[in-house]
């Protein structure tokens, strides 16, 4: 008995120094912020559907931003807004095979549960209305930006905002989360939990870093 409890903490020890280590060497590539409180103003810049209301003293808020930057020649020559698409595409389809998502799959409305499916993922333009995981529903859609709605009514509530840019011959893929909730809610925020926020930057910052190599990767003609 005392050689299996030696060896399941053994493997835990091990497991958990994996995961520490490949948390620091995606955090050398990604650019990463977070905030608690009041959200600021100039969110609003590059999340446009948040309630008006949620600036202000009633409202306590997490915020977390990732963004990856790539040079422009390593990618396709497809035009920027495609190569934006395609990436969305994959990740939100690689999402669906998380353990989170399974886990929002269980509770999904059965009607819902198409939504998890990679071809109707990969088949998405992500225009206004279309759900992903039962749990997104994209409300906004521009050319560079997509803004998802957390579906499930609750005291929190918040948005999903995957989007890009281009700087000085480089593409910048991003992942902001925004999560809020009346300022007198008990309710704890799951970003607040380190647990819980740890896996969310290992998630969030993976599908950035890996959604940008398989770009790089796509074969189409540069």
């Amino acid at each position: 008995m005392a050689t299996i409890l030696t060896v399941c903490a053994l493997l835990t020890a091990s497991s958990a120094l994996y995961l520490y280590y490949f948390h620091r060497t995606l955090a050398s590539r990604i650019h990463h912020a977070s905030h608690y409180g009041k959200l600021p103003p100039t969110t609003s810049a590059t999340v446009t559907s948040i309630p008006e209301p949620v600036y202000s003293e009633d409202y306590y808020t997490v915020y977390d931003h990732a963004a990856r930057s790539v040079t422009r020649r390593l990618l396709p020559s497809l035009d920027p807004a495609e190569l934006f698409t395609q990436l969305v595409r994959r990740n939100m389809s690689t999402f669906a095979r998380f353990p989170q998502a399974w886990t929002t799959w269980m509770i999904a409305p059965f009607a819902q549960r198409g939504s998890f499916r990679s071809s109707h993922i990969r088949s998405l333009d992500f225009r206004e209305g279309d759900v992903i995981c039962g749990l997104y529903r994209v409300v906004v859609r521009t050319a560079s930006s997509i803004e998802f709605e957390f579906m499930p009514p609750a005291p929190v509530k918040g948005r999903l905002v995957l989007s890009f840019r281009e700087q000085e011959g480089s593409l910048v893929f991003a992942s902001q989360a925004v999560m809020w909730k009346a300022k007198d809610d008990k309710t704890v925020i799951h970003l607040e939990r380190p647990v819980l926020k740890f896996l969310h930057e290992m998630t969030a910052w993976w599908l950035l870093d890996s959604g940008v190599r398989y770009l790089m990767d796509l074969d189409v003609d540069r």
